[in-house]
């Protein structure tokens, strides 16, 4: 089958389908502006615009935020803007929007900063079995991203299979196309809780004795065996996710940015067994795939929001990402920013800073320029971070007639935080007054030298804590659908929600702006 490269959203129609379903219920009416529709762009119609006063820092007025309507709206144009890859022009003009908004808010001496990358990008994929038996196309689910590109003819070569759990040997695939197993690891809800600083579950939703396992878990698994195929001598991969079609289309992993030789394909589970049958019947297969490497220069996005102290709160999410709840911070992080520009700079304990990074998905290269470049500037004025990801998140698994479907249930969120009893407590605090459960605050786990604690974790401000030494809490929730391009996601978030999380995180900004910075500043709970 012949697929063309997710790009600009008039050439691909599945973006252009009508998202989610009907509207959500707007907020209070009290203090806003003549009412109207909302709009992803333009002067708004139904924001407040009330002047706030030191009252409204010290508890914030729900009331005086921007409405569910908005923050839908901004969600349904990021949609239909399908996959913002690191750098492409789509992206880019994302940025752009951003900058605008920002501006448009309140927030001061907004501008953007470059980020130099190769961005590499992909047109046109596919796979056919050319012979000695079932010859003809076989969908593909997506590319892998970064593993390179074949000639304009495409490779061809037999179909091998690589056994679950092993790497392929030394030129034991020379000539051949690898089909192997994207790996999936499972975590039980017990380990998760055991490297807890504390729990909000209301419902009793987590279960101790259940797994959390989600297609992105094998990341790290899948990176070793991409790896391991050169000198294997393969020619090209195909890699099965094991979901059904829906829930493998788009697939965009892993996104660190290396740019690697071996060419391949994603497909869905029951392909993928079809494939793994004709394997053994020593089938060959054309893998094409046409792909571009560019020099270019993306950019983070940067602003502030004065207050009386030059010691500052930064504000942080990334731009770039495959679908609208993947990178639904900045947006969030532009309503916080339209109540807390309204406030009187006296009742603002500490400036705030706004930093939208690009590159999470290119191995997370706007965070780490962004913290080298502010080494001797911003981060020693910073006293801490907070990032926030993937807000509102629904949960959406595989069902067992072969489909996908929401569940019912919100995705199980996280927050991540060093051990620091200040940033834990103000996380819990945050996570309760949102109603946001069930929810985590975690310890970070994945090992990272240069530390201060030796760890980091998956998310976009784990190098605002290992490359800058910031304190920094990040929200995170991790949807089965979290890393797909072209799906609609704008049905599978909880408005509602998303504006109570941003309102609760306001609320956190402003606490953390009265810590002592002293009691930020120290490692005083209990490590791993």
């Amino acid at each position: 089958m012949t697929t063309d490269g997710p790009g600009d959203p008039p050439r691909i129609s599945r973006r252009r389908v009508l998202l989610g379903a009907g509207a959500l219920a707007g907020s209070a009416a009290v203090g806003l502006a003549t009412a109207g529709a909302a709009h992803a762009d333009g002067p708004p119609t139904a924001w407040p615009t009330r002047g706030l006063g030191p009252r409204d820092a010290g508890t914030v007025d729900a009331a005086q935020f921007l409405p569910v309507a908005q923050m839908k709206a901004w969600h349904e144009q990021l949609d239909s803007m399908g996959m913002r890859a690191t750098g492409a022009p789509v992206h880019e003009r994302y940025v752009d929007q951003l900058v605008s908004r920002l501006k448009q808010v309140g927030v001061k001496h907004v501008h953007t900063e470059p980020v130099p990358l190769d961005r590499w990008s992909a047109t046109h994929w596919s796979l056919e079995v050319t012979g000695p038996s079932g010859a003809g196309p076989i969908g593909t689910a997506s590319y892998i991203p970064y593993s390179g590109g074949t000639p304009p003819g495409g490779v061809e070569g037999p179909l091998a299979i690589v056994p679950a759990g092993q790497m392929p040997a030394p030129g034991s695939l020379a000539g051949k196309v690898a089909l192997l197993r994207v790996p999936v690891t499972s975590t039980p809800h017990s380990t998760m809780e055991s490297i807890a600083y504390g729990t909000y579950d209301p419902q009793h939703l987590i279960d101790p004795a259940g797994q959390y396992s989600r297609p992105w878990t094998g990341i790290t698994g899948l990176i070793s065996l991409l790896d391991a195929l050169p000198a294997s001598g393969a020619v090209g991969a195909v890699a099965v996710i094991d979901l059904p079609a829906a829930g493998a289309h788009g697939s965009y992993y892993p996104y660190d940015g290396v740019i690697r030789t071996t060419p391949g394909v994603f497909v869905d589970g029951p392909t993928g067994r079809h494939l793994e049958g004709l394997a053994t019947s020593n089938v060959s297969v054309r893998l094409t795939l046409d792909s571009a490497t560019e020099r270019m220069v993306s950019r983070n996005v940067v602003g502030v929001i004065e207050g009386r102290s030059p010691q500052t709160v930064i504000l942080n999410s990334h731009t770039d990402g495959p679908n609208a709840v993947e990178d639904n911070g900045p947006n969030t992080i532009v309503a916080m920013c339209q109540y807390l520009t309204r406030l009187p700079k006296a009742s603002l304990p500490r400036t705030l800073v706004v930093s939208l990074t690009t590159g999470h998905f290119y191995g997370g290269i706007g965070q780490k320029t962004f913290a080298a470049e502010h080494r001797d500037s911003t981060l020693r004025q910073a006293v801490c971070g907070v990032t926030l990801e993937h807000l509102g998140a629904l949960e959406w698994d595989s069902q067992p007639d072969g489909t996908m479907a929401l569940t019912g249930r919100h995705e199980l969120g996280v927050m991540f935080v060093p051990e620091n009893r200040a940033l834990v407590d103000a996380s819990l605090a945050a996570i309760r007054r949102a109603g946001a459960g069930p929810a985590l605050v975690l310890r970070p786990y994945v090992p990272a030298p240069g530390s201060p604690n030796g760890f980091g974790w998956p998310g976009e401000g784990t190098q605002l804590w290992t490359d800058g030494h910031l304190p920094t809490v990040n929200y995170i929730t991790g949807p089965t659908y979290l890393l797909n391009w072209g799906i609609p996601t704008t049905n599978k978030c909880d408005f509602v929600r998303m504006r109570r999380q941003a309102v609760s995180f306001t609320q956190m900004a402003l606490d953390l702006s009265r810590v002592p910075s002293q009691s930020l500043a120290t490692l005083d709970l209990p490590g791993l």
